[in-house]
């Protein structure tokens, strides 16, 4: 296997998980000046109200596809026609908005307030006394708004495709049931070679050592990861596996007196590692990766009709530690 990356013919830039980020803001003591916008004089009206003493209160869901600037109109609107009245005393407007995926996908408002009908209505040729004396209180006309929580959330499935080279060069996909939960991964790498690999084995008792033999390193491992996010585009990640290596050997060391060949080296253990993820734009990620194999089991590929026993299997090739860079994507 000389080569591991795929060419990507088509890449999809958009994430199956879904982003969700509600918003929920309260708005009290709203008052509108409605200025005098003719020149025409009219006899004043006054209107009795009858106020009923509970509030009351009503959600409004919002058509997104109506200008946002009619959504509280219309939420008025609801609780005048629920509650039968023709004004709101003392409302308090609570508006939650929806985000999934970047995207507004729901806006509700809640109003709360003590319904009131009119009783009465007259028209005078001067405000009684009561009125003329309350308008010219100099009362502070306060506009209470204020941010009431921000809850985000992300959810759902998870696949992911990874590419990322270093000193070594490979790829990873992986796949998590909830994205914010375990993430099952499968990893393959291919490392450079300058044939620092040895070993010992016995013929007739005859000890030998092998040295400078050329060969093919690729790496497999399996195992999970959990990621923790810090902000809305850095995350961190801790993973642990079991990685098999295999180091297949370009041409197979032969001990004609014996018919043996020596082919390969194979080792079992396993595998600890890091990442740090930068979201670029939508699934797309920029990667920093570090992992450690730590081999539990080596073993020599033999074949032929003689087997030797084999001991003091060394790689110097092949580093503790191993870091890399490179790209994300998240379907």
């Amino acid at each position: 296997m000389k080569k591991i990356i795929p060419i990507l013919g088509v890449i999809l830039l958009t994430s199956c998980s879904i982003n969700k980020e509600i918003r929920k803001d309260t708005k009290a003591h709203d008052p509108e000046v409605n200025p005098t916008s003719v020149g025409m004089v009219i006899k004043p009206i006054v209107a009795d109200l009858k106020i009923v003493s509970v509030k009351q209160s009503v959600t409004y869901t919002a058509d997104l596809k109506l200008p946002l600037s009619e959504i509280k109109n219309n939420a008025i609107e609801l609780f005048l026609t629920t509650h039968k009245c023709d004004y709101v005393v003392d409302p308090i407007y609570s508006k939650v908005t929806t985000v999934e995926n970047s995207q507004l996908s729901q806006i509700q408002i809640t109003i709360t307030g003590f319904p009131a009908t009119y009783s009465k209505i007259y028209q005078v040729d001067s405000l009684p006394k009561s009125v003329v004396q309350y308008s010219s209180i100099n009362l502070p006309v306060k506009r209470v708004e204020y941010t009431n929580s921000i809850v985000a959330e992300t959810k759902g499935k998870s696949f992911g495709m990874e590419f990322f080279t270093g000193p070594f060069v490979g790829a990873q996909i992986d796949y998590s049931k909830n994205i914010n939960g375990l993430h099952y991964y499968m990893s393959l790498e291919q490392y450079p070679t300058t044939g620092n690999v040895k070993f010992d084995y016995a013929i007739n008792k005859t000890v030998f050592t092998t040295s400078n033999i050329a060969y093919d390193h690729n790496a497999f491992s399996i195992g999970v990861f959990k990621e923790k996010a810090f902000s809305k585009r850095f995350k961190i990640r801790g993973a642990g596996g079991v990685n098999y290596s295999i180091m297949q050997f370009t041409q197979s060391l032969k001990n004609s007196a014996n018919k043996t060949e020596f082919n390969n080296i194979s080792s079992v253990g396993l595998r600890f590692g890091a990442a740090i993820d930068y979201r670029l734009y939508g699934g797309i990620s920029l990667i920093g990766r570090t992992h450690a194999n730590i081999a539990l089991y080596n073993a020599v590929g033999q074949s032929g009709d003689y087997i030797s026993a084999i001991s003091n299997i060394k790689n110097i090739d092949y580093p503790l530690l191993n870091i890399s860079a490179g790209i994300r994507f998240n379907f």
